[in-house]
């Protein structure tokens, strides 16, 4: 295995403002194009603009893992539609938080991310008071399917100008849900108000939703309104393309980050969506035994190699990305305690050996080395190939 430093540059974007509009694209000395620091990923589009849904964001995130998982997800979905090789990324432009969710002054809540209503057309929730399914047999009502929604926007440069190409939105969907129950009449049927209106409990209850109903709401309700939404109110959007990404953010305590569900490309109005099945394996378990028993016996041996040699602690626990059963990434950590740097250097470089173990090249890996909970080395193997990257703290 072919072993080599590669000299890695980490950027971060910390980003406020408002949605940007056409007029604010053409100031061309305010951007700054990054190009892409591995060869097939994207290079990206920096300026002072900057979009204020992140604060959003951190208040309806339910897992600390969501925003990098499904930035990370999207954009590698995206590559199909937006070649790395003529787009670049620039953050979420177009849709405001006050566009997310703002609040009347009549107290009304009102945006994308609330229940759909009379006055709130575009609010890609199910209206109150309608029962939906959670696909389990149990009726909700007001459950908040959807959380949030992240957006990626798609540049191109051409004659020096950079514009607008395209965009990809990230419609997230809640797996578990809180909800009300219907009061019902003594032949079981709902109870209703003398205006037809249906007559809630007091309270609520916790469910979970089934992936095929999520999958069901985004593509045939969310996704088609927000479509709509953005052709009828953003006029940079126009006639774009538009990506639409289903994603199934996990349980708050779970320990792997969210799936995509679907995924599709809109060229006009009208949405079709293709079912994408991806799943997060824990590594060690039963599941992942199940589902690859050939990855999973290559971690057990990495695993027990640690343990072998080092006489200090030394965990070792990883996660892997699967799609229709086969591996597209894995994510492994190693926490040690060690005591001096001659451990600490010897660790990373058998756990570099180690990678080897892996022969199989179809999937990507990543290995975070820890000592104390504090980084002190990253690995990175690009999939398609046996080369591992290193990066020194």
């Amino acid at each position: 295995m072919k072993l080599h430093k590669t000299a890695v540059l980490l950027l971060c974007a910390t980003l406020f403002g408002s949605a940007c509009t056409k007029q604010e694209i053409d100031d061309q000395d305010q951007i700054t194009e990054i190009k892409p620091v591995i060869s097939g990923e994207y290079g990206y589009v920096l300026d002072y603009e900057a979009s204020d849904t992140r604060i959003v964001h951190n208040s309806y995130r339910s897992s600390k893992y969501d925003p990098l998982s499904m930035g990370y997800l999207a954009q590698q979905l995206a590559k199909k539609y937006f070649d790395p090789g003529e787009y670049l990324v620039k953050e979420g432009q177009i849709v405001s938080a006050l566009e997310l969710e703002r609040y009347e002054t009549d107290g009304s809540a009102r945006g994308l991310l609330k229940f759909k209503s009379t006055e709130n057309t575009e609010g890609l929730n199910p209206e109150k008071g309608i029962a939906i399914s959670n696909g389990f047999g149990t009726n909700m009502y007001n459950p908040i399917l959807i959380s949030d929604l992240y957006e990626i926007d798609f540049m191109k440069q051409e004659n020096g100008q950079y514009d607008y190409a395209g965009f990809t939105f990230v419609i997230v969907l809640n797996s578990y849900v809180s909800y009300r129950e219907a009061e019902l009449n003594d032949d079981g049927s709902v109870k209703t108000d003398e205006n037809g209106e249906t007559l809630l409990k007091g309270g609520s209850q916790t469910t979970q939703v089934s992936k095929e109903q999520l999958y069901t709401y985004g593509s045939v309700e969310a996704g088609q309104r927000l479509v709509n939404y953005l052709r009828n109110n953003h006029p940079e959007v126009g006639s774009l393309p538009i990506h639409v990404v289903l994603y199934m953010a996990p349980a708050a305590d779970s320990k792997t980050p969210g799936v995509v569900i679907g995924e599709s490309y809109v060229t006009d109005r009208s949405s079709s969506y293709t079912p994408i099945n991806q799943e997060w394996i824990y590594f060690p378990s039963d599941d992942a035994n199940a589902i690859n028993g050939v990855i999973a016996s290559q971690f057990n041996q990495m695993k027990q190699s640690l343990f072998q040699h080092f006489p200090t602690d030394v965990g070792l626990f990883g996660m892997g990305l699967f799609e229709d059963s086969a591996l597209s990434k894995l994510e492994l950590s190693v926490n040690m305690q060690a005591k001096t740097y001659v451990e600490t250097q010897s660790l990373i470089q058998y756990v570099v050996q180690l990678c080897s173990l892996f022969t199989d090249t179809n999937y990507s890996i990543q290995v975070d080395i820890k000592s104390d909970d504090e980084t002190v080395a990253l690995l990175s193997r690009q999939k398609g190939s046996s080369n591992i990257d290193i990066m020194l703290n």
